[in-house]
């Protein structure tokens, strides 16, 4: 069912690794740029047409892959905020014109992010939700170690949720999408199954190990798979940090991400997004004194691997979004190092959120080795239409252990 992934069915036709192409599955990707989801663009719990602006402007200027801003299966515990999209059957019609737009830019692939809250989950008075009193859903009631927030999850409150998943990942099929990323990071839903602080269950989605505990993230891969098909893009986008917790780690050392990974791609995942705040931070410096979590990952898995973290900029995601300090541009040097660590075999896609939200021909400015008069980025201005519809205010994420 799976394509295997050797070494050949890499294509290049530039000495500029940066931009030669890569295949995922079946598809080829046209260069080594993508586009991260950033939460931009909804009301009302559907996409707007900026949405689809913004993702349209950059998709012609070169990443290999946009990934739409993230979305929840449609399902009473995935109603957040009005500023994040649900992808269900009410919000066909908006999704599907930011699909058509997204691929009327030619070659670009558009992978279709399903994110859940999880138990970040929190309806406070004055925002719109339309399922206020249904409690958030977790594996056991956590959003970290001591802290509660809503109620465990009921098998029959995991199949319906996978069941959800499953007829989002049908739709994003169906809108013209090539695939879907499974957001398993940042301590939402599927990552609280996967950190040990937050899952505790005693059921066969629980379990002493990484492996164990990702059970249900697999499950939903295996269930996308069988319905979309063989090929239908999956990518599985995890990481160690969370919102709540910098210095979180779901693996303790790298031997546990073998066993992880191997799951997950027998499950079906034909990806890994690795979310780091720093995407070359060295993950155990008393192992290896150079590899990052990616570049461990890449050693275990013949599957593609894509990472992230502050490329372009000197402050990371948290510390810019969450605490406020703004970041200084450094992309001709995190070029050089990004460069380096495709050369190595550390990754195979790099992610650029903020330094491309403030710079749409960001890829087009590397190809042309042009850096001059970059803009800043600055989340009120460049995320403002985000801004102007999350409420910050009493959010579990500003109440939260935070620490490197």
């Amino acid at each position: 069912m799976q394509t295997n992934y050797a070494e050949e069915d890499v294509l290049k036709d530039t000495d500029d690794l940066l931009f030669s192409p890569l295949r995922i599955n079946t598809t080829t990707v046209r260069n080594r740029f993508l586009l991260p989801a950033m939460q931009r663009g909804s009301r009302g719990y559907k996409p707007t047409v900026g949405m689809a602006d913004t993702l349209r402007s950059t998709a012609e200027r070169g990443p290999g892959i946009i990934i739409s801003e993230g979305a929840a299966p449609d399902h009473p515990a995935g109603y957040w905020q009005p500023a994040f999209s649900i992808l269900g059957r009410d919000t066909i019609k908006e999704w599907g014109h930011v699909v058509r737009e997204v691929l009327s830019t030619g070659d670009v692939v558009l992978l279709m992010q399903l994110w859940h809250p999880g138990a970040l989950r929190l309806v406070v008075d004055g925002i719109e939700n339309p399922h206020p009193d249904h409690p958030a859903w977790s594996p056991s009631g956590l959003i970290q170690e001591g802290r509660t927030n809503g109620v465990a999850m009921s098998k029959q409150d995991l199949e319906d949720t996978k069941n959800a998943y499953v007829e989002s990942a049908l739709i994003a099929q169906r809108l013209g999408a090539h695939g879907i990323e499974l957001h398993c990071a940042h301590g939402y839903l599927l990552d609280l199954f996967l950190w040990h602080e937050t899952n505790r269950r005693t059921d066969e989605y629980g379990g002493e190990t990484l492996a164990d505990r990702a059970a249900y993230p697999a499950e939903i891969v295996s269930a996308i798979r069988a319905a979309t098909g063989p090929q239908f893009i999956i990518s599985v986008r995890f990481s160690q940090w969370k919102e709540v917790d910098y210095g979180a780690k779901i693996a303790a050392h790298p031997d546990e991400l073998g066993p992880f990974l191997e799951r997950l791609q027998q499950a079906g995942a034909d990806v890994f997004h690795v979310s780091a705040r720093r995407f070359d931070a060295v993950a155990w410096p008393e192992l290896d004194s150079r590899r990052s979590v990616a570049s461990w990952v890449k050693t275990m898995t013949d599957r593609p691997v894509m990472t992230i973290g502050s490329v372009g900029l000197s402050t990371d995601l948290a510390s810019d979004v969450f605490d406020n300090q703004d970041p200084v541009l450094q992309v001709e040097d995190d070029i050089i190092r990004v460069r380096r660590g495709l050369e190595a075999g550390d990754f195979d896609m790099i992610g650029v959120g903020r330094a491309q939200i403030s710079n749409p021909d960001f890829v087009e400015r590397v190809r042309r080795a042009d850096y001059s008069n970059l803009r800043d980025f600055r989340k009120y201005r460049d995320l403002a239409e985000a801004y102007e519809s999350y409420s910050h205010e009493g959010q579990l994420v500003d109440q939260s252990r935070k620490k490197d």
